[in-house]
């Protein structure tokens, strides 16, 4: 009698561990990439045809696109690296506490094939942990994988102080020649509204100094090739 209680709790358990790990994944919202805006960041198309903007959680990779830092050493290698693992595939977004960041983008851990995409560019060495509470599901996970990639000193752990607990270093003198280039050329702001609207903003506009930039631009044409539309002031 004893035995046949116990085998009917054992099975208990197991449905139950079951019936979790389905609600797990039934949570997850089903897309396609369609392209790697840079190695953190990716557009997306939903079952409902929608395209999103989805910036990967918990991690940080060397930029390529930063109006001041320009191509950071990695930054190219990452996007490459997401490019070539994600862009045409079909992944699986998981959100954590917060929807959206500021910018209006989707802030997800992206899974394809059962392997959680954002840590796999931490152990790879194309990304470093970024801690962004509440946001900090997987944190001690992804902090192992970043001591192992820094302990074989692969990728971005390869360069000697490079890495620091807010982002990647870069020489002032390269730094100011960016921001320099920056200042003579691009000008022109592009944001993503609350309404996940792509506008851009000249320095002429009523709203320029407000504006936190998404991204920089050198001409209008540039500007709207990439999907933004001009500030109506």
């Amino acid at each position: 009698m004893k035995k046949s209680v116990l085998i009917v709790q054992i099975i208990t358990v197991i449905l139950f561990l079951f019936a979790c790990s389905n609600d797990d994944d039934s949570s997850r919202i089903s897309a396609t990439v369609l392209r790697a805006v840079d190695g953190d960041t990716i557009e997306v198309q939903l079952k409902n045809g929608e395209k999103e903007k989805v910036r990967m959680i918990l991690i940080d990779t060397p930029e390529t696109k930063h109006p001041q830092l320009g191509v950071q050493p990695f930054g190219e290698e990452a996007s490459e690296f997401t490019k070539k693992m994600l862009v045409g595939k079909k992944i699986e977004l998981e959100l954590d506490v917060s929807e959206r960041d500021r910018y209006g983008r989707v802030l997800a851990y992206v899974w394809i094939e059962g392997i959680n995409f954002n840590r796999l560019l931490v152990e790879t060495g194309y990304a470093r942990v970024a801690i962004f509470p509440p946001d900090i599901k997987y944190v001690d996970d992804f902090e192992e994988a970043q001591d192992k990639a820094r302990q074989e000193a692969v990728g971005i752990w390869s360069i000697e102080n490079y890495v620091h607990d807010k982002g990647f270093k870069d020489s002032e003198q390269e730094v100011s020649k960016q921001v320099s280039e920056v200042d003579e050329k691009c000008k022109i702001k592009g944001n993503i509204n609350s309404k996940k609207e792509k506008i851009y903003h000249l320095p002429s506009g009523q709203y320029y100094e407000q504006v936190i930039p998404e991204q920089w631009f050198c001409t209008e044409e540039e500007a709207q090739e990439a999907g933004f539309r001009a500030s109506k002031r």
